[in-house]
């Protein structure tokens, strides 16, 4: 009985903000913890925070603001443009956050954030869920120093996080996982995109070089036919690939021969290639696919804001970690060359700085 007295009193209140896909799937995962209260969700639609309030039996709110005083933590899922004008008063009141990638519209913005949860000692994390991603944890601690990275990011169109582009939508997983991994400075960036929804840039392939010398080639589009989410990391220890999508990560390694410099393929007569050809990687280069273990990334993520509130210590994605992400992404936006789908010859070349979409206030819709 003592024991459950004191995980009751122990437990963190919070509210979520925003109850579109992702606010709802936060509010789903946070009412089924027993180390927190979920006291209330957030939106400016009535129907909106009523369905998902009904769902858990918390409260329904229609401003941000009402939530000082209720609680010691939220989730922001509010559209990207609205996230420093939630954000901001709340840090200010004491509120600790986890806001939703990217952390802000501008950069300009999210270092607002980053001084604010400075100035009040609060705990800022930001939603970038693929860090969480077993499937990632586990490549990174097997990969060495990794030298180039390639990633796929491809989604078909949902009809969801219209007022950003594959950019900040997408693509900016893709930049934090590298920005983890410490390159460097970004010293080039080479970017060209598609637009075909009338909006944002749909697709999108990136080249950033950096100081260290990493170079990571990233796509991403919300236009394609199937999903598909693939990382590889190349490094002097491994080629490794990581598929998001089947959960698996296949390592291969170099076998004593090819550390050494033993192994020259010119070298091997010619009777015995077709055999070795056959046996290429097993006796030449190592090839094994590891297990990996199931986990929801959002539960860890939601594990690591509440263990950075109660311990004090920084979250594995600080709001300095999304602001960096951020001006990366910002970077690739404006050295980007677009090309509309389907335009006429001589016209397909566009600038999307005007081509922005209205949101919903304080709901994120993707």
């Amino acid at each position: 009985m003592t024991q459950t007295r004191c995980q009751t009193m122990n437990r963190t209140k919070v509210a979520v903000i925003g109850c579109g896909h992702l606010g709802t799937i936060h509010a789903r995962l946070l009412a089924a913890r027993e180390d927190v209260e979920l006291v209330a969700v957030v939106d400016p639609s009535a129907a909106s925070r009523d369905r998902v309030a009904q769902s858990h039996g918390c409260r329904a709110i229609g401003d941000p603001y009402e939530l000082v005083g209720l609680v010691a933590a939220a989730i922001v899922a509010a559209p990207t443009g609205l996230h420093a004008a939630v954000s901001l008063p709340l840090l200010e009141a004491g509120l600790d956050l986890l806001i939703e990638k990217p952390i802000a519209a501008s950069v300009e913005d999210a270092r607002a954030i980053v001084t604010m949860a400075r100035r009040h000692a609060r705990v800022v994390a930001v939603g970038h869920v693929e860090r969480f991603n077993p499937a990632w944890q586990m490549a990174v601690t097997r990969a060495g120093r990794v030298v180039s990275l390639e990633s796929a990011r491809m989604a078909p169109f949902s009809f969801r996080s219209m007022d950003v582009g594959v950019v900040h939508d997408l693509l900016i997983h893709d930049i934090d996982l590298v920005l983890s991994l410490n390159p460097g400075r970004l010293d080039r960036v080479d970017a060209h995109g598609l637009i075909a929804t009338g909006g944002h840039e749909d697709a999108v392939r990136a080249r950033l070089v950096f100081s260290s010398g990493l170079v990571a080639d990233l796509s991403a589009s919300r236009i394609h036919p199937a999903m598909e989410r693939r990382v590889t990391l190349w490094s002097s220890d491994a080629i490794i690939t990581v598929d998001f999508n089947a959960k698996s990560v296949e390592v291969v390694t170099p076998s004593d021969a090819v550390r050494s410099g033993r192994f020259v393929a010119a070298d091997v007569p010619m009777d015995q290639r077709a055999g070795l050809k056959e046996k290429f990687f097993e006796s030449i280069l190592h090839r094994q696919t590891l297990a990996v273990p199931e986990a929801n990334a959002i539960v860890c993520e939601h594990d690591d804001f509440l263990s950075a509130i109660r311990t004090g210590r920084a979250p594995t994605v600080p709001a300095s970690a999304g602001a960096a992400a951020l001006e990366i992404a910002n970077r690739v936006i404006d050295g980007l060359v677009c090309t509309r789908l389907g335009a006429e010859a001589g016209c397909s070349t566009v600038s999307i700085a005007a081509c922005g979409v209205p949101g919903f206030p304080y709901r994120k819709t993707g």
